[in-house]
């Protein structure tokens, strides 16, 4: 693939959902772009800011808290996986509603109590927790 068929397949692929520099390096490097066209298309995606990690914070952790029900602890792992600056990350978190925060926490404590099975209370209560524990709560 050539520079220009890349920069405007990324172009394309930006202008359709948020992605943050990690995904397109790592496309760039299945579709074998070479390291120094692959960082100059970096710029220019950053340049005409069709990359920007602050919006890409706000849209993960929007879609991620809303519909998969991810804690804050969860999203925090996987943005810094992503290698995300922890000010975004921060700044992202931030703007979740405590009161919806605490809200979903009961639902997915109510939806896993109505399906786990243990011998004692205790063992429910621990299996409830891990769960809990699991999506990042």
């Amino acid at each position: 693939m050539r520079f220009e068929q890349a920069l405007n397949k990324c172009m394309d692929l930006c202008s359709r959902r948020e992605y943050c520099i990690t995904d397109i390096s790592e496309k760039l490097y299945k579709w074998e772009i070479d390291k120094p066209n692959s960082d100059k298309i970096i710029e220019q995606l950053i340049a005409e800011k069709y990359l920007d990690h602050s919006r890409y914070c706000r849209a993960f952790v929007n879609d991620k808290f809303k519909f998969n029900h991810w804690g804050r602890i969860k999203i925090t792992y996987h943005l810094k996986h992503k290698m995300i600056e922890d000010s975004f990350i921060k700044s992202a978190i931030d703007q979740v509603d405590e009161e919806t925060y605490h809200k979903v926490i009961l639902e997915e404590i109510k939806k896993k109590s109505k399906t786990v099975k243990g011998k004692t209370n205790f063992e429910k209560q621990g299996r409830i927790a891990k769960a809990i524990i699991s999506k990042g709560f």
